[in-house]
């Protein structure tokens, strides 16, 4: 699975997402992914990970707008089902639940996040670095190749952020 994410500059601090944005967390996995798929991440899942915690971000009438999910590998902590909504795309939400999920995971003792960025430059842009090649990487891009999404709407990338 590939992360996803607003395209655009990222929203400065404050109220990403304005006052009528709200990012809670969710056990409604179901709709997390529905709204992975419908922007455009490969419906494929890893069958070996596990789901640490999953953020919804909610408008105001209460429709799920966007979502991201903290999961475990082995012993990678990974970035996943990071998406948003098309029509509430550019207006932070994306940074604003990255950050929600960078300070639980700290707070969780993580130190490490990885992320398959199907968008790098959103990653880079929040303090995400290019992952080395290694292991790590070689796992994070693993089953993409064969991926009918892999180099035409889709150049993963896998990187890494020390929290």
């Amino acid at each position: 699975m590939i992360v996803g994410a607003e395209s655009g500059p990222v929203a400065p601090p404050g109220p990403a997402g304005g006052p009528d944005v709200t990012v809670a967390p969710t056990d409604d996995l179901d709709a997390v992914r529905a709204l992975g798929i419908a922007a455009g991440l490969d419906e494929s899942e890893r069958e070996d990970g596990e789901v640490v915690l999953a953020w919804a971000a909610r408008a105001a009438d209460g429709a799920k707008i966007g979502a991201i999910v903290l999961e475990r590998y082995d012993r990678l902590d990974v970035v996943n089902w990071m998406s948003v909504d098309a029509a509430y795309r550019g207006r932070g939400i994306a940074t604003r639940l990255l950050a929600t999920l960078e300070r639980e995971a700290s707070a969780r003792g993580v130190r490490r996040l990885w992320a398959t960025a199907r968008t790098p430059g959103f990653f880079l842009a929040n303090g995400f670095g290019t992952a080395d090649e290694g292991p790590e990487a070689a796992y994070l891009v693993g089953d993409c190749r064969s991926c009918p999404q892999y180099h035409r709407d889709c150049w993963p990338q896998p990187v890494m952020k020390d929290l």
